[in-house]
């Protein structure tokens, strides 16, 4: 989350697989093509539940019920002015993620559902 709020492509390509790196790239390109940039900061996790770990031939998953807080606002990067959100108060969110790893290798976040 944090490097998302910072737009770091680097940070997220080395904390994904491809496929979501492309698609974080393909979020934060749409939203400066807006003249808007997502910030997010801030995010604590409060609970974290596996929900089930599976291998793949040579790669092994692992899904993850997640709510954690963050702040999240949506800002004009021209003018800095807050969009949407609230910067001074952090929101609850409950996500699902999935993490995949080659078998010994480091875990990357593969996907991500929204539960709200």
């Amino acid at each position: 989350q944090s490097a998302y709020g910072r737009e770091d492509m680097g940070g997220l390509r080395r904390l994904t697989t491809p496929e979501m790196a492309s698609y974080f790239e393909e979020e934060l390109a749409a939203n400066a093509a807006k003249g808007l940039v997502n910030k997010v900061s801030g995010g604590k996790l409060v609970q974290g539940d596996l929900a089930e770990a599976w291998r793949e031939g040579a790669a092994d998953y692992a899904t993850v019920a997640m709510r954690f807080e963050m702040l999240d606002t949506m800002v004009e990067r021209a003018s800095g002015h807050i969009v949407s959100g609230d910067p001074a108060r952090p929101e609850s969110v409950t996500e699902v993620w999935t993490f995949r790893r080659p078998i010994g290798g480091a875990w990357q976040l593969s996907a991500i559902q929204q539960t709200r």
